[in-house]
């Protein structure tokens, strides 16, 4: 098999260094390596211009793309297909979302209202309002109604 050096071959092809370098890139043809110098073989050269040739459409080139647009328009429908459930997904998150922020925001209004109330009549509650536990229930009733003792019949006090 002939080997070409790549001057050789772009002449052959009549493109420039760079334009070969694209076609090798495109059509994946590595260049074989000797030293610092690189060639291709007949065969690379046959494809990169083969490729360059096929403006004509042929026969199995038609089927081919008739078999594509197939598959293409199938895959769009399935790609469209997935983005409307997604859609659809995403609206019901969304509105889970909304509900949930609804939800917080009245817990929240009503927890300012009840810290208003609650501020608004501790300083005003009288003092029966706020005893904590029966201890003091008891000794609020004996202040109101003391037993009388010796000492208070003695000096004439009574009770309530």
């Amino acid at each position: 098999m002939k080997k070409y050096s790549i001057e050789e071959a772009c002449e052959k092809l009549s493109i420039t260094r760079q334009g070969m370098n694209v076609r090798c890139r495109k059509y994946g043809i590595e260049k074989i390596k000797e030293g610092r110098r690189s060639y291709l073989t007949t065969q690379q050269i046959k494809i990169l211009r083969g490729s360059e040739t096929s403006t004509s459409p042929e026969k199995h080139d038609t089927e081919r793309f008739e078999k594509s647009q197939g598959v293409d328009e199938r895959l769009i429908k399935r790609l469209e297909g997935e983005n409307e459930y997604l859609r659809k997904k995403l609206d019901d998150e969304s509105e889970k979302v909304k509900g949930s922020l609804s939800v917080i925001f009245q817990q929240t209004e009503r927890i300012g209202k009840l810290e208003m109330e609650n501020n608004r009549l501790l300083p005003y509650a009288p003092l029966d309002d706020i005893v904590e536990n029966d201890r003091e229930m008891e000794q609020k009733r004996k202040q109101e109604f003391p037993d009388q003792s010796w000492l208070g019949k003695w000096f004439g006090k009574k009770g309530k």
